[in-house]
């Protein structure tokens, strides 16, 4: 039996059948929360349903031993006072200082700029009450800056944490739109937080008249909400058709984008992640960027039935302790991520020597085996023994694990399922459908897919044949997956012809490739624009390669390159200090080799080579997908050039083949893969 569900007779020349999500076969669910049209709504429909609960949290500062506390919360029926209070103060706001319109929609944009906080999602809901809508804003440098964010989205007013106040000025030359600064931590500095450390009353006053001096009001939410307690003004509700966000995409293959996303696209997205995920009373960890869209789909997603959202302390690198401080029930996370932290525990664990390391490894495969037969995820004497270790470090009560953005590789997804004794399900979405699309079922267990269509969206493949994939191969249907649904974007901000491009009718071209598997779940292949040709007339695929590549124990990450002239890869290896460096040294016979030594060994690279094939043929990767040579990089990527990757953590594939071009073509000038003898007239050999 199939998982997907495909409409009758839908297939036409070059297109697949139509797959719907199993339960929802007419394509629609307007059935639970159909009163819920806005995401205005949506937070009504919780304050109204669970008033008084716990909602909004983050962990208590201690400036003297920056250090961390408990988690404070306010309650749904407090975060709906202060949200009332907030939009009535930023009306007056912007009646004073910004009281332009967008002449297309009759609406007005208010920029966010901050880490994850109560305060980010307050801002937003109160953006809501007024039919504004929000705008995402970026100080990383480069494609992703603040200037290109505020500019093309004509934002008068930025609520931001008091930090990125010294850099709102620094730009505002370049940002002459910019009327109105609110900072998000009190002005008089009297509440601390890790914004806060740098300033004091006599730094701020700095800030203050450099502000004046540049014609830009400076203000506190305190401020605002003080003006709007004394001054209420009554709600403008926005419509389904306003728009809600304006959310800027990563830019894997090119320069940002503005995707314009309305309340109606946000709930159906979100009421359809809910109907999947079906969670109810759940304590979510709040520490992706709000300003993309997975956290935000998350976090809205898990309204309907309630939730408890934790902000995590502003050190990526001290997750896991905010888990075991809040305790999340769903956790999630982006594939990058979760592979450290396999690492980690994969090390502790699984990876040991000895009796202990056999004793573990015996408990996960009798685990795996259990789960993949549908036996459930508990089993009473391995996790006493070895497994409940790893889960308490993530606070010992998580359910769901969800993982997007990339694929996920089979060993990871089993090993978290395994240790934390829970579903880890992989989804899939983009910018432009509001994070939803396809998503794992709960009873799911099955690796390497992104599971179903999401209630309420459409997806079929259309064939590649210049890239050797049809809809018509067997056994699985292959070629670019295509999504036709109402969660798709209203377009890019000011960009028509760049909406065109990816449009094709109703349907809106993803750029994935992908495959219908024999029991109708979807699998994706790679990025149409990363895809690599190799001299066998072969299309290779790096996300996955690299997933497997990276899974051995002395690497942290693989990055592979090649090109249609020759018979086999080139790579990148960031090696995995702890494990590499002791390797490294007995290979090259030096105890005292420091880390970039020991990278710059040929020795080394060669042996790591054949590691790496070793792995490739244990996955049976065909011969044009095996790694010839390798370039060992001691420093991770994104500390060599944080362009290297977006924001949300996708890799740029061609800002790091421009880079490192000289190094890709001295590796292939070492084998002999190359088929046109060009290339080393070129390179003089």
């Amino acid at each position: 039996m199939s998982k997907s569900y495909i409409v009758p007779s839908s297939e036409i020349p070059g297109y697949s059948p139509i797959y719907r999500h199993p339960k929802y076969k007419s394509g629609t669910h307007n059935g639970e929360f159909a009163d819920i049209t806005t995401l205005h709504e949506l937070f009504g429909h919780v304050v109204k349903t669970y008033p008084k609960k716990e909602f909004l949290g983050a962990r208590d500062y201690y400036p003297e031993t920056n250090s961390f506390g408990q988690y404070a919360w306010i309650t749904t029926t407090e975060a709906a006072e202060t949200i009332s209070e907030l939009g009535s103060g930023l009306d007056m706001v912007y009646a004073k200082y910004a009281p332009e319109v967008n002449s297309s929609t009759g609406q007005q944009p208010i920029g966010i700029l901050a880490m994850n906080r109560p305060e980010w999602l307050l801002t937003e809901l109160a953006a809501f009450r007024s039919r504004r809508y929000t705008v995402g804003v970026s100080d990383i440098a480069g494609v992703e800056s603040a200037e290109y964010n505020i500019n093309s989205a004509d934002i008068h007013v930025v609520v931001c944490s008091i930090d990125k106040i010294p850099r709102m000025l620094d730009r505002a030359d370049k940002t002459p739109s910019l009327k109105v600064i609110v900072s998000m931590d009190k002005l008089d500095c009297s509440k601390p937080s890790v914004a806060t450390q740098a300033f004091s009353k006599d730094t701020v006053d700095i800030l203050k008249t450099r502000a004046e001096s540049l014609n830009i009001a400076l203000l506190d939410m305190d401020e605002v909400i003080a003006m709007g307690q004394l001054n209420p003004t009554e709600p403008a509700l926005p419509k389904p058709s306003d728009l809600c966000t304006i959310c800027f995409t990563s830019g894997t293959s090119g320069a940002q984008k503005g995707a314009l996303l309305t309340h109606e696209a946000f709930i159906h997205a979100t009421r359809g992640a809910h109907l999947s995920l079906e969670q109810h009373n759940t304590t979510y960890l709040s520490h992706m960027s709000l300003m993309h869209i997975f956290d935000r789909y998350m976090v809205y997603s898990f309204m309907y039935g309630m939730v408890r959202i934790g902000f995590f302390n502003g050190d990526a690198t001290k997750i896991l302790d905010d888990m075991q401080v809040l305790h999340p029930t769903v956790v999630a996370v982006i594939p990058m991520v979760l592979n450290r932290l396999y690492d980690r525990f994969a090390e502790e664990t699984i990876g040991v020597k000895g009796i202990c390391g056999k004793l573990s490894r015996l408990a996960f495969r009798s685990k795996v085996k259990r789960i993949h037969s549908g036996r459930g995820y508990r089993h009473s004497l391995w996790d006493r023994l070895i497994f409940n270790k790893v889960a308490e470090m993530f606070g010992g009560n998580v359910k769901k694990l969800l993982s997007g953005a990339t694929p996920l590789s089979s060993e990871v997804q089993d090993f978290f399922s395994v240790s934390l004794s829970c579903d880890v399900i992989q989804g899939y979405g983009q910018t432009e459908t509001v994070a939803g699309g396809l998503i794992q079922m709960s009873d799911d267990c099955t690796n390497n897919n992104i599971g179903v269509p999401n209630p309420g969206v459409d997806i079929r493949l259309r064939s590649i044949p210049d890239m050797g994939y049809n809809v018509t191969d067997t056994p699985s249907p292959r070629g670019e997956m295509m999504i036709r649904s109402k969660i798709l974007f209203s377009g890019y901000n000011g960009q028509p012809e760049r909406t065109k491009e990816i449009m094709d009718g109703e349907w809106m071209a993803t750029g994935d490739i992908a495959k219908i598997n024999s029991d109708g779940s979807v699998s994706l292949v790679d990025r149409i624009n990363s895809v690599i040709k190799s001299a066998s007339v072969m299309w290779v695929e790096p996300t996955p390669l690299e997933s497997i590549y990276s899974s051995h124990r002395l690497v942290k990450f693989v990055y592979v390159y090649g090109f249609e002239r020759a018979h086999e890869l080139v790579a990148i290896v960031v090696p995995e200090p702890s494990t590499f460096v002791p390797w490294a040294r007995s290979i090259a016979g030096k105890t005292d080799a420091n880390l970039t030594e020991l990278c710059n060994s040929s020795d080394v690279a060669n042996r790591i080579t054949q590691e790496l094939r070793t792995l490739a043929s244990k996955n049976q990767i065909p011969p044009p997908a095996m790694i010839g040579a390798v370039h060992i990089e001691p420093v991770p990527l994104d500390q060599i050039n944080r362009e290297f990757y977006t924001s949300s953590l996708k890799i740029r594939r061609p800002i790091v083949n421009q880079h490192y071009k000289a190094r890709f073509d001295e590796l292939y000038s070492t084998l002999d893969c190359i088929t046109d003898p060009k290339f080393f007239l070129e390179h003089g050999k």
